[in-house]
């Protein structure tokens, strides 16, 4: 039991013997490759970039949607069975062409029944219009015989009066007296018959005009349904509302259509379409109308369409932070569909002959932006100031002039007067 405790020690302290000379080893290997590094005075190996103008697109990449301009739904005013289709998908139209017929029967015996009821207000209106003619007649001439017999009755007043006192004086006799007086009395009497009649007349125009005014009432009431009659029964053809292409056919004969249930899906024009793509919040400051963009499309490779934004929706999208906007694009060749998916690269920012760096150069001391400048094998440590950048490479405000050499790997071990040997330079691409 003793032997093989000592034989578990030995083992042990071997391994552990065997671990400290590989662990020397290394350390020794290390010193060498050091002190080599020393003689030969390399320094920290880097990549290099030599700092030229070019131009530089900042550009936003978003995908959208092809939408026909000036599409719209064309469905019936009313609600009725379809009984004809005179139209097919991809079909040219005029506008005011019908596309569509609804069953009218019910309609034709609805204004059938209009224009009788029609018919039937206009006699009795010219009826109540003769009525009130004649009150209006009788009332002239019953004011005429009122003047004339109020002009006969002062006449036969004068007479009386004349007659009675003649007759007092004994100069007539009494008999004559007498028919003087009774004439004057029958006059009096047919004046006040007259005011009746007249009175009677003004009252018959009262009643003549109330019973035009309903009657008039009643006409206007029946010509308003016809003409709404009219109106139902030429809403069943279903007619274009301008020229252009019919795009979707959704119902079929012998369907029952309500009002308002789209038919057809039409467009004005398929030479231009819409393309609409909702952007970031974060990246709306940086478009405006007019931001062109380019705009591709998976299935018509190697067609790049060029637009500008002519649209930018108002309002934000409160669950998804995006903003929509549209671009108007030219389909002369109609090979852009409705509903057909986009990529839309729109230019945020075009620089042109600007001092441009690599990315991958920078890094942050103190918030502040830093690169390594290259001078003579050494690395300077130099603070920069930069512009708009696309994620790979960046405008130079300040801090760097052309053709200044920057590095661009093994930044973490550099630091100020560090020497550095010259791996690989990079163009102003970043490749070899």
């Amino acid at each position: 039991m003793m032997k093989k405790n000592i034989k578990k020690y030995l083992l042990i302290a071997l391994i552990i013997v065997l671990g400290i000379a590989a662990l020397l080893f290394i350390i020794q290997l290390r010193n060498r490759e050091a002190e080599k590094r020393e003689k030969l005075d390399l320094g920290v190996a880097v990549e290099t970039y030599q700092l030229k103008e070019a131009d530089l697109e900042i550009s936003l990449n978003y995908s959208g949607t092809v939408s026909y301009l000036n599409k719209a739904r064309i469905s019936p005013k009313i609600a009725g069975e379809i009984i004809d289709i005179y139209v097919e998908e991809g079909q040219e139209v005029e506008a005011g062409e019908v596309l569509a017929k609804l069953d009218d029967r019910e309609l034709k015996n609805n204004l059938s029944k209009a224009e009788m009821a029609k018919q039937e207000a206009e006699l009795a209106y010219r009826k109540a219009e003769l009525s009130l003619e004649n009150s209006k007649n009788n009332l002239e001439q019953s004011k005429a015989a009122l003047n004339k017999a109020k002009s006969d009755l002062v006449q036969w007043r004068k007479d009386y009066q004349r007659d009675k006192k003649l007759y007092e004086e004994d100069v007539i006799a009494k008999v004559k007296f007498e028919q003087t007086a009774t004439q004057y009395q029958k006059v009096r009497s047919r004046v006040q018959s007259m005011e009746a009649a007249v009175k009677s007349a003004r009252t018959a125009i009262k009643i003549a005009e109330s019973d035009l005014e309903i009657i008039q009432s009643q006409l206007s009431r029946a010509e308003s349904e016809l003409n709404n009659a009219g109106i139902r029964l030429e809403n069943t053809e279903i007619k274009a509302p301008f020229s252009g292409v019919i795009l979707d056919k959704i119902a079929e004969k012998g369907e029952f259509a309500a009002s308002s249930q789209p038919l057809f899906m039409a467009s004005k024009s398929l030479d231009l379409v819409e393309i609409e793509s909702y952007i970031g919040m974060n990246d709306l400051s940086k478009i405006d109308l007019g931001t062109e963009a380019e705009i591709t499309f998976s299935n018509l490779k190697g067609e790049k369409y060029r637009a500008e934004i002519s649209e930018i929706s108002p309002i934000s999208n409160p669950q998804n932070r995006t903003t929509k906007i549209k671009f108007k694009v030219e389909n002369r060749e109609q090979h852009l569909k409705d509903g057909m998916a986009a990529s839309v690269k729109i230019i945020a920012e075009r620089f042109e002959n600007e001092l441009i760096l690599p990315e991958k150069a920078v890094f942050e001391f103190r918030d502040q932006a830093h690169v390594y400048v290259i001078k003579d094998s050494k690395a300077e440590f130099r603070k920069v100031e930069l512009g708009s950048s696309d994620g790979h490479s960046t405008v130079v405000k300040s801090g760097l002039e052309e053709n200044e050499i920057v590095a661009i790997s093994n930044i973490n071990e550099l630091r100020d007067g560090a020497a550095v040997y010259l791996g690989r330079e990079k163009n102003e691409n970043g490749d070899d």
